[in-house]
C-alpha cells in the first residue's frame, strides 16, 4: 500500500522480494510482482538453520520498506503488509518527540561516558531523503569539549548514514513517516561541567539520567522522578516536557579527586552501555505511551526487532558486494553480524513478552 493523505491506496505492479537471512547463508529467495490491489503472495519453505530469518521487502522510490520477521507458516494482514511512501527532498518538519541524556559515572582521567538518544518524528506522508551529500535530513549538535564520538548501533538508523564534523552530527538516512530513534556517544572531560546544553529546538520530552547520585539540574523545568536501574547500577531521572526553543538546561556535577574519583568509577564500557540500554527502554516507552499528532496514515513506532533485521540485512548487502575481502574484513564482518544476531535475538524476546 501508499500511504497518502487521503488513506492508503493499492500499488500496483510493484516487485516483492523474500529474502532469508541466517548464520549458513543469506540472499533473496523469491520476487513477485504486486496484483492491481496491491496484494502478492509468495510460497516458500524454511530450510537451513533454524535460527534464519525470512521477511519481505519493496523498494519505492529508492527507499527500501521491509516487513517484520515472517514466524507464522501463514502470514497475511498486517504482519504482512508493506507500506510505502512518496519521497521529498523539501522542507518538512521533523519534530523531536524525545531527547534523553544518559551521564555515566567518571573515568580515572575524569571523563564522563555520555549518551544521547533522540526520537525522530515525522508526523508527514512523505519520506524525507536527503538533497544532496551535503544537506543532511536532520542535524544534532555536541558540546565543543566532546570526544571519542561513536554511533549506537542500537538505533534504528545505519552507521554509514551518519558523519561527524567537528561539533555537528548530520543524519543522511532515509525518514519515513513514523518514529526513528538516532543513538550516539562521546566522552566530556570534568572541565565541560557544570554543562549548559541548549534546547535549540521544541522537545517534547526531555530526559536526563545521571549516574552521579550528587548530580544538580537546573533549568528547563525539570522534576525529578523515580530512579532507574539497570545491570546493579542506579541513574537518577529527571523529566522536563513540551520544553521550547531558547530553554537552557544547566547540568552540575562534583568533581572527584584522587581515591574519590576511584571509588566512583564502575568502568566506563558497562556504566555507558548501561545508560544506553536504561535510554533506549525509556525512549521505546515514551514513543509507545505518547499521543501524537493525528495524521491521515498513522505509522506505529518501528519495533526494535526490525530495525535490527534491516541492519542485518545491510551488513550482508554490503559484505556481498565485496569482490574479495581479505581475512581481517571477513572477521569484522562476521564479529558484527554475531552481535546483531544476539540483539536481535533479545530484541524478539522482549516484544514476545511485552505482548
Amino acid at each position: 500500500m501508499r500511504g497518502t493523505r487521503e488513506g492508503q491506496v493499492p500499488l500496483a505492479d510493484q516487485w516483492v522480494v523474500l529474502h532469508r537471512v541466517g548464520p549458513d547463508r543469506a540472499g533473496p529467495l523469491d520476487s513477485i510482482r504486486t496484483a492491481a490491489n496491491g496484494r502478492f503472495s509468495i510460497r516458500y519453505r524454511a530450510s537451513g538453520d533454524t535460527s534464519a530469518l525470512y521477511f519481505a521487502s519493496t523498494s519505492y522510490g529508492g527507499v527500501a520498506y521491509f516487513t517484520s520477521p515472517l514466524r507464522a507458516p501463514v502470514v497475511r494482514g498486517d504482519d504482512a503488509t508493506l507500506t510505502v511512501f512518496d519521497t521529498t527532498s523539501g522542507p518538512v518538519a521533523i519534530k523531536i518527540g524525545g531527547r534523553h541524556l544518559i551521564v555515566g559515572a567518571p573515568q580515572p582521567d575524569g571523563r564522563r561516558p555520555i549518551g544521547e538518544v533522540y526520537d525522530l518524528e515525522n508526523d508527514s506522508t512523505v519520506t524525507v531523503v536527503a538533497r544532496d551529500t551535503v544537506t543532511p535530513v536532520w542535524r544534532a549538535e555536541l558540546p565543543a569539549s566532546a570526544v571519542d564520538f561513536q554511533i549506537n548501533t542500537n538505533g534504528s538508523v545505519a552507521p554509514g548514514a551518519i558523519s561527524q564534523r567537528g561539533t555537528s552530527v548530520a543524519l543522511f538516512a532515509p525518514l519515513s513517516p513514523g518514529i526513528r530513534q538516532f543513538a550516539f556517544t562521546y566522552a566530556l572531560p570534568s572541565s565541560a561541567f557544570p554543562l549548559s546544553i541548549a534546547i535549540d529546538r521544541p522537545v517534547g520530552v526531555l530526559e536526563v539520567l545521571v549516574q552521579e547520585p550528587t548530580a544538580r539540574i537546573t533549568g528547563a523545568r525539570m522534576r525529578e522522578s523515580a530512579p532507574v536501574s539497570s545491570d546493579g547500577r542506579t541513574f537518577r531521572r529527571f523529566v522536563g516536557q513540551d520544553l521550547s526553543a531558547g530553554t537552557t538546561l544547566q547540568l552540575d556535577l562534583p568533581r572527584l579527586i584522587g581515591a574519590e574519583r576511584e571509588k566512583a568509577y564502575f568502568g566506563v564500557t558497562g556504566a555507558l552501555l548501561a545508560g544506553m540500554l536504561v535510554a533506549l527502554v525509556v525512549a521505546g516507552r515514551r514513543s509507545r505511551s505518547r499521543r501524537r499528532v493525528a495524521v491521515p496514515v498513522r505509522v506505529p513506532p518501528e519495533p526494535r526487532s526490525r530495525r535490527l533485521l534491516r541492519a542485518l540485512a545491510a551488513l550482508d548487502d554490503e559484505f556481498e558486494k565485496l569482490s574479495s575481502p581479505d581475512a581481517a574484513t571477513r572477521a569484522e564482518y562476521e564479529a558484527k553480524r554475531a552481535s546483531l544476531k544476539t540483539q536481535f535475538g533479545e530484541a524478539l524476546a522482549d516484544e514476545r513478552r511485552a505482548t
